[in-house]
């Protein structure tokens, strides 16, 4: 029984570390096996998570000292462990994966804005950067802009993103564009 009770405190201690001091080691971690380690990771968590492990390792111990409790032999106990190990880490990972999936991102796909046309709301000066702002999402979008030509465009302008270059946008004059494209 003593060994259950030490991987389920073993367990339950790395919970409450990362529930207390978590966020200062970096949150939770994904342990990488091969090339199927981060399986789940975009859309939540994997179910390598370190919390999703710790879970299973803590109700492992518990199922483990329950089953010895009624004299249930070392082999049955680990099963009795394994089993509510999964059954525990399982409800845990679901859980998870609600609250990922809860989260909204205001995070701006900077490619989608190509084509999109912006204010100027800080001048842009000839060779020089500024800024403009846009609808994108149903939210209001400001980035740092440059002019195609290096020309200067003051504030108030209405311009058409047509590239992208490191973390600003390329702009130009809506009304210099000809349909199809061409000046």
């Amino acid at each position: 029984m003593l060994i259950y009770a030490a991987i389920g405190a073993f367990g339950l201690i790395f919970l409450l570390v990362m529930l207390f001091v978590g966020d200062v080691f970096g949150g939770d971690h994904e342990v990488h096996v091969g090339d199927h380690g981060d399986i789940g990771h975009e859309a939540g968590p994997g179910i390598f998570s370190a919390r999703i492990m710790a879970s299973f390792l803590t109700a492992f111990g518990v199922g483990g000292i329950v089953a010895r409790y009624y004299d249930l032999s070392h082999p049955a106990a680990a099963g009795c462990g394994v089993v509510a190990g999964v059954v525990m880490s399982g409800i845990v990972y679901q859980f998870a994966k609600i609250l990922y999936s809860q989260q909204a991102s205001s995070e701006v796909q900077m490619s989608r804005l190509v084509g999109k046309t912006a204010e100027v709301t800080i001048g842009i000066p000839q060779g020089g950067m500024g800024q403009v702002t846009l609808e994108y999402g149903g939210e209001r979008t400001t980035q740092i802009a440059r002019s195609t030509d290096g020309s200067a465009v003051p504030p108030g302008t209405e311009v058409v993103i047509t590239a992208l270059r490191g973390g600003s946008v390329i702009v130009e004059r809506a009304g210099a564009r000809a349909p199809g494209g061409a000046k």
